[in-house]
């Protein structure tokens, strides 16, 4: 938990640095989205300890509307900028460094049990959507209001209803980690 959790806070604190170790722990406090990764990497703990996850998942719903199942993997440094409406079904995969933005969802197709996979470094836009066991690769960027039914490959850039690609190599996968 606790070296995912450094990652994430980390990684939500890039935007305001260089920043000094005081104003750190006060944006620590006062960011939302440090507050609701907190809460899904304690909810992990929960489960992985078999602790009732009720508490963290209650607590991510009422204040974030955010629903995260238990069972979904999430890597190192997760970014949630506006944290509200989020939903990661079952069996979800989320690499390292994702950024998700309002209202995304990953949720699963009628009748499957497996999950979205995202790859590292992807960038999913608000209200983007990923339904069923689709593979979004390292680096993708997923526009605003897309949903995602067929595999996006790495590099890529897709928008739309249903996401179509438009660029095979976006600006993104060339940024360093």
């Amino acid at each position: 938990m606790f070296p995912n959790l450094k990652a994430d806070i980390r990684r939500n604190l890039r935007d305001y640095l260089p920043a000094g170790p005081l104003k750190r722990a006060a944006l620590c406090l006062s960011l939302n989205s440090i507050h609701a990764v907190a809460l899904i990497r304690f909810q992990f703990w929960c489960a992985q300890h078999h602790v009732p996850t009720i508490f963290a998942a209650k607590l991510l719903f009422w204040f974030f509307k955010i629903e995260v199942s238990k069972l979904a993997t999430i890597g190192p440094g997760l970014r949630l900028p506006h944290p509200m409406g989020l939903i990661i079904a079952p069996h979800s995969s989320i690499g390292p460094d994702c950024d998700l933005y309002a209202d995304v969802r990953l949720v699963l197709a009628h009748g499957a049990k497996k999950g979205p996979t995202l790859g590292a470094h992807v960038f999913m836009g608000d209200g983007a959507k990923a339904v069923g066991a689709v593979t979004i690769g390292d680096h993708a960027i997923i526009g605003v209001s897309s949903v995602v039914t067929k595999d996006i490959p790495p590099n890529a850039t897709a928008v739309g209803i249903p996401a179509r690609i438009i660029s095979e190599q976006n600006l993104r996968c060339n940024e360093a980690p």
